[in-house]
């Protein structure tokens, strides 16, 4: 369950540090372009002739902002006071969950990483050759990350997940002038929007241009496979996840991973549902609803003899009998780093391919998963 709070961890609604500076303009003396996004809602970009401004959004607050960034190349620019000011490209970040990996590492910028939350846990082969090296630092887990070892480290900036709760480490880390970035790309609506965070992460390496052209790559091989998986002709029922503490979490039918499924063109039973979130069922009603459910994905258990010991109500599911389970552990380390928390954010064409060649094999028949993988 460690390598989850990788991903899942409960930070504030972070407010950005200003650094003042003496005669800068006001917003309204600079003329900014704006990048037109194309999925992504929480967080925008605007390029002025030597500065970018990043802006987060918050999504849990219509329009309020989360924190403001003036990404220069150069300390003698002159901008705003009312953000952050970082001079790109970053070359000492420290990070706190898996994606922020999963981004950096797309970029090819690992070696700019000098600290990490668990770094034991993280799947990537280039921060795992940094950590052994002892040119990555053990910030602690992501509850409880070590100040001290921050401060000494002086990051140019802390990438963080951010959350609606409230962080007493925040203040302390302005405090220490130590700039934190909180990342919303969980909030966002669908699988190409958090992908489109690639974007953010170019600008603060000085990478735009590759980070662009990965998310075009991105986006198009994911329509191009949405067009595939809808000239199935058979459409198999899927199943999703697994119950814990007597309530099972199914995903609803807007979420990122219900928009998956209907990409994939399986059927769900919950695909007509408007949640974004979780739905918390009882074992009965997903019993009811997914017990004749041809595929069952997701499942948080490296074998089907593990599955049964979690619960043994499980094993009458037809999926289960039928031997159609699967995992997201195909891409894993020995400590516990699985690749799917890192890099599937980034390329979730590579996960939409996995769920067809599961559901519809004669699409692809001589190609293999890349994070899914059957339960032996």
């Amino acid at each position: 369950m460690l390598r989850h709070l990788l991903y899942i961890i409960s930070l504030c609604a972070l407010v950005a540090c200003s650094s003042p500076q003496a005669n800068t303009p006001t917003l309204h003396n600079i003329a900014y372009q704006t990048d037109s996004l194309q999925y992504a809602q929480h967080f925008s970009l605007q390029h002025a002739h030597n500065h970018t401004l990043l802006t987060i959004h918050n999504p849990w607050q219509a329009g309020q902002i989360l924190a403001k960034y003036y990404l220069i190349k150069h300390d003698s620019v002159q901008t705003p006071t009312d953000g952050t000011r970082l001079i790109i490209p970053l070359t000492r970040v420290c990070v706190q969950s898996a994606p922020h990996i999963g981004y950096i590492d797309a970029l090819q910028q690992t070696t700019q990483v000098v600290g990490a939350c668990s770094p034991q846990l993280f799947y990537s082969p280039a921060l795992q050759a940094l950590y052994q090296a002892g040119k990555v630092t053990h910030l602690g887990d992501a509850y409880q990350m070590h100040l001290e070892k921050i401060t000494q480290l002086q990051p140019n900036l802390l990438i963080t997940t951010a959350y609606p709760q409230a962080d007493p480490l925040q203040s302390r880390l302005q405090e220490n002038n130590i700039p934190t970035l909180p990342t919303v790309e969980w909030t966002e609506p669908n699988l190409l929007a958090r992908a489109e965070w690639i974007k953010v992460y170019g600008l603060l390496f000085n990478q735009r241009a590759q980070a662009d052209s990965l998310f075009a790559h991105t986006a198009q091989a994911y329509h191009q496979l949405a067009q595939q998986a809808e000239q199935a002709q058979d459409k198999p029922n899927i199943l999703s996840g697994l119950p814990y503490k007597d309530t099972w979490y199914m995903p609803g039918g807007n979420s990122f991973m219900g928009q998956l499924f209907k990409h994939a063109n399986v059927a769900y039973h919950y695909s007509n549902n408007q949640q974004t979130n979780s739905l918390p069922l009882s074992i009965e009603t997903v019993w009811f609803h997914f017990n004749t459910a041809d595929m069952w994905v997701g499942i948080d258990a490296n074998s089907k003899a593990e599955l049964q010991q979690t619960d043994h109500r499980l094993t009458a599911f037809k999926a289960f009998k039928n031997n159609k389970l699967y995992h997201y552990r195909k891409r894993t380390t020995p400590q516990g780093g699985n690749d799917f928390w890192e890099s599937a954010v980034v390329f979730p064409h590579r996960l939409l391919r996995d769920l067809i060649i599961i559901a519809h094999p004669a699409l692809f028949p001589n190609d293999s998963t890349y994070y899914a993988a059957p339960l032996p």
